[in-house]
């Protein structure tokens, strides 16, 4: 399996340096993407597909590790007021857990918003803070490994720190899961992010992030069960402007503990 893992990784590599991704607009709707926190203009719908597979690792939904899956998630935003953004996110997934048969199927839809206190100004040195809170709702299969088959509580906030002409970005997240109808409390999750964005041409910028993502145990009808996996990652990546409408954007996830996937790569593209 290793032999195929490392010519998995020289294949999709290959392909981020020539065709980099995007990032999600509010951040809890997809962690595994850039967090730089940008905006959705007031009136202003934004896009995004990506394509996000992870090697041996914590399953999407955070109930199983040692998982391999590919996730395609869809997600829109929407500039509801001059602050304010809402928006959703849903998909379909694959996952191969061990000791168990692949599944596919659809992932949990997942709504969110986020307010903005500050936006980072970099002219005046003005910092950009903002909260974010949504709900994930359990339309995928527990069964399957595809969801947590319960209701999940999000919360984020975020600092993004203009140092011309770099932009730093830091983030905080909780995911909170409640029980399902399998008496299964799939683990919360807190998660930590911190990251630069540096532009290197007109249309060009290289990124880079940490990233980790802290999951409590699972619960079986009120008894903790199961590990309680760190992940960890260490992600390069790009961004490629397109046109004023369209955006890709591409990182690679470098595993770093030993409940992270091996490698995983977020691909996407934005319109």
């Amino acid at each position: 399996m290793k032999t195929k893992l490392q010519q998995s990784i020289i294949i999709i590599s290959s392909i981020l340096l020539t065709q980099p991704t995007l990032f999600a607009k509010i951040s809890i709707l997809s962690p595994w993407s850039l967090q730089d926190r940008t905006s959705t203009e007031k009136g202003k719908f934004d896009q995004s597909v990506k394509i996000q597979p992870g090697v041996n690792g914590v399953s999407p939904s955070g109930g199983d590790v040692d998982t391999t899956f590919e996730s395609f998630p869809y997600e829109l935003s929407y500039g509801l007021l001059d602050k304010m953004e809402i928006g959703a996110g849903w998909g379909v997934a694959n996952v191969d857990r061990r000791n168990k048969s692949a599944q596919f199927g659809l992932t949990d839809l997942m709504i969110a918003a986020r307010y903005r206190f500050f936006d980072a100004n970099r002219i005046e040195r003005m910092p950009g803070l903002d909260i974010e809170a949504g709900l994930s709702l359990p339309t995928a299969s527990f069964e399957k490994g595809l969801g947590t088959g319960g209701l999940g509580i999000l919360f984020g906030c975020g600092l993004v720190l203009p140092l011309d002409p770099v932009k730093a970005h830091f983030g905080l997240g909780y995911r909170f899961n409640t029980e399902n109808s399998d008496d299964v409390q799939v683990g919360s999750i807190f998660s930590y992010v911190a990251g630069i964005t540096i532009p290197w041409k007109e249309t060009l910028s290289l990124t880079g992030e940490l990233k980790g993502f802290n999951h409590s145990r699972n619960k079986k009808s009120g008894t903790k069960t199961g590990p309680t996996p760190d992940e960890l990652y260490l992600s390069p990546g790009s961004i490629w402007k397109i046109n004023e409408r369209f955006q890709m954007a591409g990182t690679v996830l470098i595993g770093l503990t030993a409940h992270s996937s091996d490698i995983g790569f977020n691909l996407e593209l934005q319109f």
